[in-house]
């Protein structure tokens, strides 16, 4: 029993240990998270216009637009803490996954089912948000 506690408390260390980790050179950031989340606040803005005012034809692109941010937010990802790039990646894999379906939808013109993956992209787009603005505070707070 003695054992196991020491390999409970090792494993916590090594977590608590881990989620202060970096995973990159801070200096290394090419474009500012602050600019990435201004880039994704403005294409997600366009998409729930496009949406809403019926215009499913205009979906596809702003898609690829969001795949873009996405993506340039995944390069950044380096950057962050080992926690946040994790949670990071898993959100961009949610919204990839919401944006694939919001393209199929979005080709068949179906509004209602684009409303509804609009609003299931909402959190998810939030939390990129929230993620890329810790990343700027701690990326200046670190120079």
């Amino acid at each position: 029993m003695r054992s196991s506690s020491w390999l409970s408390a090792a494993l916590v260390a090594v977590v608590l240990v881990s989620s202060c980790q970096w995973a990159g050179d801070t200096k290394a950031v090419k474009v500012s998270f602050a600019a990435l989340k201004t880039q994704l606040d403005d294409v997600n803005t366009r998409l729930n216009s496009a949406i809403q005012n019926n215009e499913p034809d205009r979906v596809v692109n702003i898609d690829k637009e969001l795949n873009a941010v996405l993506d340039a937010s995944m390069n950044q990802a380096s950057a962050m803490n080992l926690m946040d790039r994790e949670h990071l990646s898993i959100s961009v894999a949610t919204a990839r996954r919401c944006i694939t379906d919001m393209d199929r939808y979005a080709a068949s013109g179906d509004i209602e089912l684009l409303k509804a993956q609009a609003q299931q992209l909402a959190p998810t787009v939030t939390e990129i948000q929230e993620l890329l603005d810790r990343a700027e505070r701690t990326t200046k707070a670190a120079t």
